[in-house]
């Protein structure tokens, strides 16, 4: 029951990942940035602004999607470790 411990007092935060230098992801977000840098420079304020809150969608949207992903893969390891516990129809 330690590792649920851990997870109830917050020492265990699933949602927080290391950004591994030179990696696929690492490469894509750098070619974000530049990409978001070049495009805000040839935005209006107004654009701007707008560009922000399209930001923020996102954003929320990626986070929605990561949280349900998330469940989605802890329910599927339980179901898989629920059925290999109880399943009495193997010989194993």
């Amino acid at each position: 029951m330690r590792m649920i411990e851990d997870l109830f007092y917050g020492n265990i935060c699933p949602c927080e990942k290391s950004l591994t230098r030179g990696s696929e992801y690492s490469h894509l977000l750098d070619l974000a940035v530049k990409n978001e840098e070049n495009l805000s420079a040839l935005l209006s304020p107004q654009q701007k602004e707008v560009f922000e809150k399209l930001k923020e969608c996102m954003t929320d949207m990626n986070n929605i999607l990561e949280k349900e992903a998330f469940i989605d893969g802890l329910r599927l390891g339980l179901k898989l470790m629920a059925e290999s516990v109880y399943d009495k129809s193997s010989d194993i």
